[in-house]
């Protein structure tokens, strides 16, 4: 036994494991919704794209699909960012449920470190700031086209 667990009764120890278990269940489901909406957001963004090029009927709503585009980029990027924000509060729930059971020193790992690279949120980041420059500078293109 931990010095925590010195504190707990077996009441708060259930109430503490539970309180784990969905904690990582909720942060599994924020990753998973994180990157269907990534594929979404890309998979809408291509036949945007596509369409506004490829598809000459449109050709006089250029101006139309390009905002349709920065709009699009804005809100998905808005919520992912959010997405983030709430996997980052479920990661801190279960790191603070280890240290409390007592886990976190004897069988886990130590975990707040990050891996060594570009963390993913910087570059999801930088995903949405590529595309959201993209239609912009197609916006403008559009709008001072001759």
């Amino acid at each position: 036994m931990t010095i925590h667990q010195h504190h707990l009764d077996q009441i708060d120890v259930e109430v503490l494991l539970e309180l784990y278990r969905q904690a990582c269940i909720n942060a599994r489901s924020y990753i998973r919704l994180r990157y269907l909406r990534f594929a979404i957001y890309i998979a809408v963004n291509a036949i945007a794209g596509s369409a506004t090029f490829a598809v000459t009927e449109l050709h006089p709503y250029h101006v139309y699909l390009a905002l349709f585009g920065i709009v699009l980029t804005v809100l998905f990027w808005i919520l992912d960012h959010r997405t983030q924000k709430f996997y980052d509060l479920k990661c801190r729930r279960i790191l603070a449920c280890e240290k409390l059971l007592g886990v976190a020193d004897y069988f886990v790992p130590y975990t707040e470190e990050a891996p060594p690279g570009l963390p993913v949120r910087v570059v999801m980041h930088l995903i949405f700031a590529v595309f959201l420059i993209g239609w912009i500078t197609l916006e403008l293109l559009f709008i001072f086209q001759p």
